[in-house]
C-alpha cells in the first residue's frame, strides 16, 4: 500500500493557534511528537505549559478538526517518554480536561486577583500616590 504524502499529516492545536505534528494515532492521553533534535522540544515544552494554551485544544487531520476539547491540563511529567528513533527524536506527553475542583479554584485565584488589584489601588488613593 502506497503511504500518502504529509498532506494528511496530523496535529494539535493549541488555543494561541499553535499547531504541533503529532504521529497517527494519538489520543489526549497519549501524544507522541516527533522532532529533529532534543533542542526542538524546548519550543514544543514552552507552547505546552504557556498559560491558557490549553483552554482550547483541537486535533486535525488534514484539514479536519477531528477533535475539539476545553479546559484541558497537561499531564506531568511533561514528556512521559522521549526516545530517538531513526535518527528524530520522539516525545510523548498527555493531557487532560480539569477537574471541577481545579476550575473552581482557578475562579478562586481569578477573584483574588481582581480583590488584590482593588486593595492596591485604594491603597494608593489613600496613600496619595
Amino acid at each position: 500500500m502506497k503511504k500518502k504524502g504529509r498532506k494528511n499529516m496530523e496535529k494539535i492545536i493549541l488555543a494561541d493557534g499553535t499547531g504541533i505534528e503529532i504521529l497517527e494515532g494519538a489520543s489526549i492521553g497519549d501524544i507522541t511528537i516527533e522532532v529533529p533534535t532534543f533542542a526542538s522540544l524546548e519550543g514544543v515544552a514552552d507552547a505546552l505549559i504557556k498559560d491558557g494554551n490549553l483552554s482550547d485544544v483541537k486535533f486535525k487531520t488534514g484539514d479536519e478538526v477531528t477533535g475539539v476539547y476545553e479546559k484541558m491540563k497537561l499531564e506531568h511529567p511533561l514528556f512521559k517518554a522521549v526516545d530517538v528513533v531513526n535518527g528524530k527524536v520522539r516525545a510523548a506527553f498527555a493531557i487532560r480536561k480539569k477537574t471541577e475542583m481545579e476550575l473552581a479554584i482557578e475562579e478562586l485565584q481569578k477573584g483574588q486577583n481582581v480583590q488584590d488589584g482593588a486593595i492596591m489601588e485604594l491603597a494608593g488613593m489613600m496613600g496619595g500616590e
